[in-house]
C-alpha cells in the first residue's frame, strides 16, 4: 500500500470573487493606534517598551535597549 504525500497547508486560499462576500477592509495603521512593541530584558527580567521616534524619552529608550542587547550578546558568547 502506498500513501500519497499531502503537503502542509500554511494558509487559506480565499477567493472573494466566488461569492458575494466583500473583501475584508484594509486598515490604515499609524504609530498612534498600533500597540507598542516590547523587548524582554532577560538580565533584569522585565519588558522594555519600544518607543516611537517622536516620544520625548526615545533616546533614553534606545540606550536602554542597546545596553540590554549588548548584555544579552555577551552572555550568549560565553
Amino acid at each position: 500500500m502506498t500513501r500519497s504525500h499531502n503537503p502542509p497547508v500554511y494558509g487559506l486560499d480565499i477567493d472573494h470573487g466566488v461569492n458575494d462576500a466583500p473583501p475584508p477592509p484594509r486598515r490604515q495603521s499609524s504609530a498612534q493606534d498600533s500597540a507598542p512593541g516590547y523587548l524582554w530584558n532577560s538580565t533584569t527580567q522585565e519588558l522594555i517598551p519600544i518607543l516611537p521616534e517622536d516620544h520625548p524619552n526615545y533616546r533614553q529608550n534606545v540606550a536602554i535597549i542597546t545596553e540590554a542587547i549588548r548584555r544579552w550578546n555577551q552572555g550568549a558568547s560565553k
